[in-house]
C-alpha cells in the first residue's frame, strides 16, 4: 500500500529516509529541479506533470508543485524510542494530526528522543501529518502503543521521570529538574490528560503565563514544554 506526500521538504525528508518510490512535478523553482536531479540519481522514476494533475492527488491540500508516492510509515518500537536521547512526548489523546504534525516538528528541533502515540482514538502519521512536520516525521522515532499507561509504566521502570502537562499542576514547568531522563506527557484538544495517565505521572506542571489565559494549543504547549527542558539542560 503507497501514500503521497506533498511539498519540497515532505518529499526530501522521504527521499532521505528511502521510503520514496516516485515523484510528479510541475514546478520549475531552483529547489525543486535540484530535488529531482538527486531523486533520479537514486533511480526513483519522475515524471513530469501538471498543478492540475497535482491537486487532484493532493486533494485540497498544498502541493508546492511536487509531490511523492511513498511506502507507509514506518513506526518504531517503544524500546527505541525510550532508548534514545533526551525527552521522550507522549500525546494522550491528541485527534488533530495538524497539531500532531506541529508537535512532530518541535520534537525533531528541540532534541526529543522520540513521540509516543496511543493507537485507539488519536491522530496517527498521516501524509497531512508528514507535510506538517515539514519532514520532522521522517527523522524522528515514533512508537504507537495499544495502552499508553502500560508505556509509561515502562518508561519509569527504565529510569524516566513522567511529567505530565495539566493546568491542575502545582509546579512551574521552569522549576522541573530536567536533569535526569523524562517523558513529556501531554493531553488531547480540549480535554487534556485523562484520570489514568495523571495518575501514573510523578509530577503535573503548568506552562507560567503573564495573563490569565484558559490554555494554550497543545502544539504550542508541547514546544515551550521540551523549549524548558532544553534551557535547563544548556545552563547545566
Amino acid at each position: 500500500m503507497s501514500e503521497w506526500i506533498f511539498g519540497v521538504n515532505a518529499v526530501r525528508s522521504a527521499l532521505e529516509t528511502g521510503r520514496l518510490k516516485r515523484v510528479f512535478y510541475a514546478g520549475d523553482q531552483s529547489r525543486i529541479k535540484k530535488l529531482i536531479e538527486e531523486a533520479k540519481n537514486t533511480g526513483i522514476a519522475c515524471e513530469v506533470s501538471s498543478h492540475r494533475q497535482l491537486e487532484r492527488l493532493a486533494k485540497g491540500r498544498r502541493s508546492q508543485g511536487i509531490g511523492g508516492e511513498i511506502t507507509p510509515y514506518p513506526y518504531a518500537s517503544l524500546e527505541i524510542v525510550l532508548a534514545g536521547e533526551g525527552p521522550v512526548v507522549a500525546l494522550d489523546g491528541v485527534e488533530d494530526v495538524g497539531n500532531l504534525g506541529a508537535i512532530l516538528r518541535s520534537a525533531y528541533a528541540l532534541g526529543a528522543a522520540g513521540v509516543v502515540l496511543p493507537k485507539n482514538n488519536a491522530a496517527a502519521v498521516t501524509p497531512q501529518t508528514e507535510r506538517t512536520s515539514a519532514g520532522a516525521a521522517s527523522k524522528l522515532a515514533i512508537a504507537r502503543v495499544t495502552n499508553l499507561g502500560r508505556a509509561l509504566d515502562q518508561a519509569k521502570q527504565q529510569g524516566r521521570w513522567v511529567f505530565g502537562a495539566s493546568m491542575e499542576g502545582e509546579t512551574s514547568v521552569d522549576d522541573l529538574d530536567f536533569a535526569e531522563s523524562c517523558v513529556l506527557v501531554l493531553g488531547g484538544e480540549g480535554t487534556g490528560i485523562r484520570h489514568q495517565i495523571k495518575n501514573r505521572c510523578d509530577i503535573l506542571f503548568h506552562l507560567p503565563m503573564v495573563r490569565n489565559f484558559e490554555s494554550l494549543n497543545v502544539s504550542v504547549s508541547a514546544a515551550l514544554s521540551l523549549d524548558a527542558c532544553r534551557r535547563f539542560r544548556t545552563k547545566s
